[in-house]
């Protein structure tokens, strides 16, 4: 089973909250007010405490009931527990490389694609989700969960341009999100000052 919602985030400064009107409009379309971060985009702990804090406030403060995080210990099927729980998932920016090499270490690519609620994607998480992006000068392969190459951070301003890569490739501005739904609609959403 195909998610039924996708959403790749240009990138997002989660200090200042600048999609929370999109995060609000999750919170109503979602099958219940539980989110599910997966939140391994870094190899520091200190990072990662700090970002499941701002996280999780943000969260709540948008109208989540429950902010839930995956534990890079938790079993397999506390893990299928949480999944089960959850109306979205929330894949946040960082490290994309971190982020995949974690994911498929504990089979969360695999949990996604029977995955029935919304998947949120920003910047590493967006990455991961797509067919991949450049980072660092290398092409970084995603899980294909969207077939599209994606830049995210886009800037139209500086001509920002992507090394060859078959298909097209979708430019994604900070502060801006694509939504895919499983019929393969894409409409583009922007947060309104």
């Amino acid at each position: 089973m195909s998610p039924r919602l996708i959403i790749l985030q240009g990138g997002e400064d989660v200090k200042r909250r600048t999609n929370s009107a999109m995060f609000e409009k999750i919170v109503r379309i979602s099958e219940n007010g539980t989110i599910l971060v997966v939140p391994w985009t870094s190899n520091s702990m200190t990072k990662e405490t700090e970002y499941r804090a701002l996280l999780g406030k943000y969260f709540i403060d948008v109208g989540f009931e429950d902010v839930v995080f995956l534990e890079r210990n938790d079993s397999e099927s506390e893990i299928s527990s949480k999944f089960a729980r959850a109306g979205a998932l929330y894949l946040p920016g960082g490290d994309p490389v971190i982020l995949k090499e974690e994911m498929q270490l504990k089979g969360i690519h695999e949990k996604i694609r029977d995955y029935s609620g919304i998947v949120i994607g920003n910047s590493a998480g967006a990455i991961v989700l797509s067919n991949g992006a450049y980072v660092a000068g290398k092409f970084l392969k995603g899980f294909g969960f969207v077939e599209k190459t994606i830049k995210v951070h886009f800037e139209l301003e500086r001509q920002d341009r992507v090394p060859n890569v078959e298909g097209p490739v979708v430019g994604i501005p900070e502060n801006m999100w694509i939504s895919i739904s499983t019929s393969l609609q894409t409409e583009v959403g922007e947060r309104k000052a």
